[in-house]
């Protein structure tokens, strides 16, 4: 960890963003210095205690009066691992295999053996209600609300601890399921309710209903561990908390636990969010960042300075349908295990192993290869490598770890680790692949910014296997998640079903869309002590030809003559450049409109590498390409503005190593980023 003592009287702004293997932390003052950095080992079965020790390294005064902004895997960890609430269902009649249907796709088509992934909600756990509203939002049958009390006691004799609400079409007319509640409450005033018109108040019913269901059973788990949270920083002098969704915004936490599904991908949106600025700051344009930690990677495509966004993931084979940043998630990290499958064929993750032990070469007995142990074999790591710049790497433990892999594949140790290297970089590249040729964007244009403790020491080689040529390490790459922290803004999605033709769309009819859905989020973020004032409104409408079982999200033009026809013509243009065609003359369909509520990010500098001239360059041998040969090894301090290193080398710092492969050239930008070009 680095530190300095803070100048009395100065605002401090703490991020600190909990991975699979490390919790990272970063301390801005009001200026943009950067205060300190720490790296921990993260600490899965409560990560609040990997913050705690986090904080706890900080000198008292960086944390007065400070505020800090936290990403967590929380919630996603409680949803793959099924810690979470018994957790009953309401439904309309006739409704109740809902969840069990599910839709019939299925992720493995050939495989005889497929099950679909079990709902969180087990069919004896549902009861419907007699009630039903139509399409259009009008009310087909009332709601009886003793036929609610019954449903409610017996579930709550089933002991059920939380209920979801789910009726059908609520999306157009959510007074049924807001009197569901009021019912609920009175007869068990503390069980915590979650209503779909409040979580995804979009069509689809089975997606609506999952994602009713993922925010009821992450909703304890959510709100105990930011309220334990919350204490424990206080107690520290820390006055502020906010916390980061999936959306990159950050906000508040009664926000977050009013809607706690909006947490599922908190961690890797801080990444994106760090990139977006970096990229901004640095002119670069279109970029594909790629964040790649101890468990996995994280890859996502930055358009003219934006994230895109995507309406819907898939979490543990469960349709999430909330708005979050489109990230490509693939098992290659630094912790990944390496093994033999029985074709025998050396394979790469998507087993990690973790932070305790981790990599063999952590010292904390771990007995698995990982690409970790295969990047310290191969030399790339330096000499004398340490971990979050305090710990020794054992070199001899990376290597004995392999050595049985080698005997059975009849290959040196060398030889092996180099092709656990390769073969990541490949698994990385296709995850690019993904989010850029698959989105309409070809990847030899963009610039690949890499973060994350291992992303720099691989960048170079996925970039080689993509054909791009240009690589940006940013200051400090191994804390840029927990920075991104520190530059995002507030955002807040909310949406609305319409589903009309367009050419029956009218200006005053959608007017009166914009105005409703404007009010009622409005109003809520007010009761969450946002004020409506400070923040700024933007709208985009998803659209697709009739009979189409997809859309496309299209900015919302700007008010004024035939704004419906500028919005149909935008359409057709991003279906032609999606998908290579379009049909003007075909029908066209408004689904759903999308507010986002934003308050512009803080005026953060970015963090640079402090210049310490003076270092001696050492050797270091490294095995590329499977072939023995040196490279030449630099403390990025010794880099200053205009430096050049050609490779093969190796630069460090205290967060994380890039290396600079044969064939392309390390630049230091006046921004102190490190820029990779092909020589």
């Amino acid at each position: 960890m680095t530190s300095h003592i803070a100048e009395r009287g100065a605002f401090m702004r703490i991020g600190v963003e909990c991975g699979g293997t490390f919790t990272d932390l970063v301390v801005l003052d009001d200026t943009g210095a950067l205060r300190a950095t720490a790296k921990v080992h993260s600490t899965p079965d409560d990560p609040s205690l990997a913050v705690i020790e986090a904080l706890d390294r900080l000198p008292a005064d960086l944390r007065e009066e400070a505020l800090l902004l936290h990403g967590s895997t929380v919630a996603t960890n409680a949803l793959l691992e099924r810690r979470g609430p018994r957790l009953g269902l309401l439904v309309t009649r006739g409704f109740r295999d809902l969840l069990t249907l599910q839709r019939q796709d299925r992720d493995r088509m050939y495989d005889l053996r497929y099950v679909k992934p079990s709902p969180l909600v087990p069919r004896h756990l549902v009861r419907e209600v007699d009630e039903r509203i139509t399409a259009a939002g009008e009310v087909a049958v009332a709601l009886d609300d003793e036929s609610v009390r019954h449903a409610v006691k017996e579930l709550l004799a089933q002991d059920v601890t939380a209920i979801a609400v789910c009726l059908l079409h609520s999306y157009g007319n959510p007074a049924h399921e807001r009197r569901v509640a009021e019912l609920i409450a009175s007869v068990a005033p503390d069980l915590p309710v979650s209503l779909s018109c409040s979580v995804a108040r979009e069509f689809r019913e089975y997606e609506r209903t999952s994602t009713t269901a993922v925010d009821a059973f992450v909703r304890p788990a959510v709100a105990g561990y930011l309220s334990r949270l919350s204490d424990q920083a206080a107690r520290r002098g820390i006055t502020g908390l906010q916390v980061m969704q999936s959306n990159a915004g950050a906000v508040p936490v009664p926000v977050v636990t009013a809607r706690p599904v909006t947490m599922l991908l908190s961690g890797p949106a801080a990444g994106v969010s760090g990139a977006v600025a970096v990229a901004e700051a640095g002119g670069l344009g279109d970029v594909v960042t790629m964040d790649m930690g101890g468990t996995s990677t994280d890859v996502a495509l930055v358009v003219d300075g934006a994230p895109r966004l995507t309406p819907e993931v898939t979490v543990d084979g469960l349709p999430v349908r909330v708005p979050m940043v489109d990230i490509t998630t693939v098992g290659a990290g630094g912790g990944s295990v390496v093994g033999v499958d029985s074709g025998g064929l050396l394979t790469v993750g998507p087993r990690s192993a973790g932070s305790r032990p981790g990599p063999a070469c952590y010292g904390h007995g771990g007995e698995l290869p990982t690409i970790t142990d295969a990047d310290a074999v191969l030399g790339l790591l330096g000499p004398r490598p340490l971990m979050a710049g305090r710990f020794a790497l054992d070199l001899d433990a990376a290597s004995a770890v392999f050595a049985p892999l080698a005997t059975r594949l009849g290959r040196t140790v060398g030889e092996v680790a180099w092709s656990a290297h390769q073969l990541a970089n490949v698994a990385m590249a296709g995850a690019i692949r993904v989010a850029s040729v698959e989105r309409g964007h070809d990847p030899r244009g963009l610039t690949l910014l890499a973060y994350g403790g291992a992303g720099p020491l691989h960048a170079a080689g996925v970039a080689d296997e993509l054909g791009m040529s240009r690589v940006v390490v940013a200051p400090h790459a191994g804390l840029a998640s927990a920075y991104g922290l520190l530059v995002s803004g507030f955002r807040r999605e909310f949406a609305r079903t319409v589903l009309v033709a367009s050419d029956t769309l009218d200006a005053a009819r959608l007017r009166t869309v914009l105005d409703s859905v404007t009010e009622e989020a409005h109003a809520e973020l007010a009761g969450q002590g946002v004020d409506p004032g400070s923040v700024s409104d933007g709208w985009s409408v998803d659209m697709r030809y009739a009979g189409q079982g997809f859309e496309l999200s299209v900015p919302l033009p700007d008010d004024g003559p035939d704004r419906v026809g500028r919005l149909t013509t935008a359409f057709h243009e991003l279906h032609a450049r999606r998908f290579g065609h379009a049909d003007p003359h075909a029908a066209v369909q408004v689904v759903t409109l999308r507010l986002s509520v934003t308050r512009p990010r803080p005026s953060v500098a970015l963090p640079e590498v402090a210049h310490r001239p003076g270092a001696v360059p050492q050797e270091c041998a490294v095995l590329e390409q499977g072939a023995p040969g040196t490279a030449v090894v630099l403390p990025r301090t010794a880099l200053a503005p205009g430096a050049t290193a050609a490779g093969p080398a190796i630069v460090t710092d205290d967060s994380s190593t890039a290396y600079v492969p044969s064939g392309w050239t390390a630049t230091v930008d006046r921004a102190t980023n490190l820029v990779l070009t092909r020589s």
